[in-house]
């Protein structure tokens, strides 16, 4: 008994593709969401230590 498997290679190819293209817009997004999460570390680490000089600052008034 023989069996044929019918695949249409171009649909394959094509699912395989959009599915590629995703995985790659994904990975972009990761990739800027990455930066943009850096970027606010920075700017709430600077807030920090901007808070605590201004709190020494008010320590030596007191």
């Amino acid at each position: 008994m023989e069996v044929t498997m019918n695949i249409d290679l171009q649909k394959l190819q094509n699912n395989y593709a959009s599915k590629l293209g995703v995985l790659e817009a994904n990975n972009t997004l990761q990739e800027l969401q990455i930066d943009q999460l850096t970027e606010e570390n920075a700017n709430l680490k600077k807030q920090l230590e901007d808070l605590k000089a201004k709190q020494a600052d008010t320590a030596k008034e007191d």
